[in-house]
């Protein structure tokens, strides 16, 4: 069944969003068989294009669904990419290497419907970060729980993070469970929300304070006091 939308990233809203498929395409057919005979019962792979539009600012997406089947029996979508805009995600500034290497991993993984190695992805992004921060714990659990105590997060962000840790763990440990688009969506602004308050935020409040900073001292080195008006008569 050919999907109706799509749950991408869209760079102009930079958010995760749900796209509406507004045209469809295919590609040529290509088939395992060597006979022509045998073609009734190979393998066949092929391509869908779809054209879709993001629901919040009408940007244009193509997105590419490879696929496999076996005639009259079932048909599967193999891979789910976009093809326009080329993104590698949500603009996070001032992110440590180790920590964006992290979360350009999810944002790929989201894109290709790898869900699980998403939710792995995020799960290490908390790893990560609780390094940078110096948090102290015998597990991600409690050093969660540290960054809270010394002020690096808040309450909120902690139960978010808690979120991002359980699905991390299930993805990573649990056979039998497979994280599903709506979580994986979740959990990668949840890990996203805690980056932009922990290093996006913070660096553009530290930049705010210089140019005020360097603001006040122009003004005052213009001020004119009592004493250069007695100075100059």
């Amino acid at each position: 069944m050919q999907k109706e939308t799509f749950d991408v990233y869209c760079p102009t809203c930079n958010v995760l969003v749900e796209v509406k498929v507004i045209a469809r395409g295919s590609g040529e057919y290509r088939s395992d068989a060597i006979n022509p005979l045998d073609e009734v019962d190979a393998e066949y792979h092929g391509d869908y294009y779809s054209v879709a539009l993001c629901r919040r600012c009408n940007s244009p997406f193509l997105v590419r669904e490879a696929f496999y089947g076996v005639p009259g029996e079932f048909e599967t979508v193999t891979e789910e990419v976009v093809l326009y805009p080329i993104s590698i995600g949500p603009k996070l500034e001032g992110l440590p290497d180790s920590i964006a290497r992290s979360v350009a991993q999810a944002h790929r993984s989201y894109l290709t419907s790898s869900y699980d190695a998403c939710a792995v992805m995020c799960r290490r992004v908390l790893e990560a970060l609780c390094k940078t921060l110096s948090a102290n714990g015998r597990n991600l659990d409690r050093r969660l729980v540290d960054l809270r105590a010394k002020g690096h997060i808040d309450t909120r962000l902690l139960d978010w993070a808690h979120g991002v840790r359980l699905v991390g763990n299930e993805a990573a440990h649990d056979v039998e469970i497979a994280v599903t688009a709506e979580d994986a969506r979740d959990i990668m602004e949840f890990t996203e929300a805690l980056l932009t308050y922990v290093f996006t935020l913070d660096a553009k409040f530290r930049s705010f304070q210089d140019r005020r900073k360097g603001r006040s001292g122009r003004l005052s080195e213009k001020l004119i006091t009592p004493s250069d008006i007695s100075r100059h008569r």
